[in-house]
């Protein structure tokens, strides 16, 4: 932020926006948020220098370090403390503000980045990427409320990749689709999956209700019978 203010400065601006945010960005050239825009294709020269094309200087003479931010800043910031949250980060970095203006949508960076191709879950996908092998203890995955197939962390996918238990029932489940001519594991596969493991808790339980593995096959036959 403080980049983004002096990169107000140069432009004889006495605001802080969101294109002041971006040029900040790409003036930390080792920053995530610019690793993570050279790993989606972005020379981010090339950015930099379309932004300064589209950008009118001012005219004032400033002294200040700090400017008041516009609503589409603070709109921007308020994004970002979000999806820190989500991915549950305990600092607001980079990566954050850059997720936080794109969402923002209605800036110069945001429309920049979308005549590019580049979609929020896009930039999410390989912020998860680029973090992935990280140990930091501000990756943390401790928030909580969201949608854990849309933030689960890397590192946790990497746990239970682990279990041989998990191998196992991600192996019968790919031979029970091959059993039934099917080209793609779906739930049902899944299900079959955990039903032929007959000592397993959710099995047993089934198996209370009359749930087996006959029962649920006959059933997906004849749903593609239909």
């Amino acid at each position: 932020m403080a980049l983004a203010n002096q990169e107000a400065v140069r432009l004889h601006h006495d605001y802080l926006a969101p294109v002041h945010i971006l040029l900040g960005i790409l003036s930390m050239g080792s920053s995530i948020a610019s690793l993570v825009l050279r790993n989606l294709d972005i020379d981010l020269e090339t950015l930099r220098d379309e932004v300064d094309k589209l950008v009118t200087p001012g005219d004032k003479e400033l002294h200040q370090t700090k400017m008041a931010q516009r609503a589409d800043t603070r709109q921007a910031i308020q994004f970002a403390i979000d999806e820190a949250r989500k991915f549950g980060h305990k600092y607001i970095g980079t990566e954050h503000i850059l997720l936080g203006v794109l969402r923002e949508g209605s800036n110069i960076p945001a429309r920049l980045l979308a005549e590019r191709g580049i979609r929020i879950e896009q930039l999410r996908e390989e912020i998860l990427t680029l973090l992935g092998s990280s140990t930091h203890e501000d990756h943390a995955a401790t928030a909580q409320g969201h949608d854990p197939l849309e933030w689960l962390h890397q590192q946790e996918l990497a746990k239970a990749f682990r279990s041989p238990r998990f191998w196992r029932r991600v192996v019968l489940a790919v031979d029970s689709a091959n059993r039934l001519g099917h080209g793609e594991i779906e739930d049902e596969h899944l299900l079959l999956a955990i039903l032929r493991e007959p000592d397993s808790f959710v099995s047993q339980m089934l198996a209370e209700k009359g749930v087996t593995v006959d029962w649920v096959r006959d059933r997906i036959t004849r749903a593609a019978a239909i």
